[in-house]
């Protein structure tokens, strides 16, 4: 009788924990390379003319795109972390 109140309550104390680093980084990550690639494709869509100078176009997007997916994902993660995350 004892034994299988203790083995219900340890079920019942049973909770997800998600690590909010592991969260900001894998969402950071992922939404980074989709922000580097929309940054690409806007570049090669609103440059004048395809040349030599579309290459550094390209560049600039990707960097800006990548870095603003980074600093979204980054902040979507921790809402994620905080939101499911519980105390142990």
């Amino acid at each position: 009788m004892i034994k299988d109140d203790l083995n219900r309550s340890e079920e019942d104390n049973r909770h997800v924990v998600v690590d909010p680093s592991e969260a900001v980084t894998g969402v950071g990550f992922v939404l980074g390379i989709v922000g580097g690639a929309a940054g690409v494709l806007a570049a090669i869509v609103v440059s004048p003319q395809f040349a030599f100078s579309t290459f550094g176009y390209c560049g600039i997007g990707a960097l800006a795109g990548g870095s603003a997916g980074v600093v979204t994902g980054g902040m979507i993660g921790a809402m994620f972390s905080v939101a499911r995350g519980r105390l142990r």
